[in-house]
């Protein structure tokens, strides 16, 4: 009987072993080109594209799979650590309860505190790790050069490529402020009785009393 005991006891904790690690690779695994799951117009892009914008084109093709495939990533790493908690927390609380297994309460209780154990470490992985911050940043970031991917195929875009560069400066940093936020020495906006003149004075000086 207590080689029995043992032997399910091996057996269950490899089972969630094993379950945390088909999670933990799952997370990870993503598509790494456009079309995975979305991007498939995107993909088509180099084809129809003016020559003089194939280079910003490719660039834009590039960055929004970086950001496809981080988004696919982080989406599995957030819900599967909020729904993987979740499935843990539920199945400690029925072991507490089954009747069937009264015969062996060490068994029971020993499951019921690993689950639960496991359920805790999710949710402080989950509040640790950002993961929903990244998934909707990544998110965010590929829905923008998704739509700048469009705008290349408008009439006179050969002529605005500079702006074309400073979108995408502007979808990386806004995507790098909504993982770690604004950073604190951020120069503050003006007020709308400040000149820019002001301003600079004030920062040097102190404002005016």
């Amino acid at each position: 009987m207590i080689h029995d005991s043992k032997g399910l006891k091996i057996t269950l904790a490899a089972v969630l072993i094993l379950s945390i690690a088909l999670l933990i690779w799952w997370a990870l695994k993503g598509p790494q080109t456009a079309g995975g799951y979305r991007g498939a117009a995107i993909a088509k892009l180099s084809k129809v594209l003016h020559p003089d914008l194939s280079d910003l084109g490719e660039l834009v093709i590039t960055n929004y799979n970086e950001y496809r495939a981080n988004t696919v990533r982080w989406s599995a790493a957030y819900f599967g650590c909020l729904f993987g908690a979740a499935f843990l927390s539920a199945c400690a609380g029925v072991l507490l309860k089954l009747e069937s297994l009264k015969a062996r309460l060490g068994i029971r209780n020993d499951l019921a505190a690993i689950m639960a154990a496991l359920a805790s470490l999710l949710i402080t992985l989950l509040t640790i790790g950002s993961f929903e911050e990244k998934w909707r940043a990544n998110r965010v970031a590929a829905s923008g050069m998704e739509n700048l991917a469009y705008e290349l195929l408008k009439s006179g875009a050969s002529q605005e490529k500079d702006a074309i560069l400073t979108r995408i400066q502007e979808i990386n940093e806004a995507r790098n402020f909504g993982i770690v936020g604004k950073p604190s020495s951020a120069r503050p906006e003006p007020t709308p009785d400040q000149t820019p003149e002001k301003q600079a004075a004030e920062e040097t000086t102190g404002p005016a009393k």
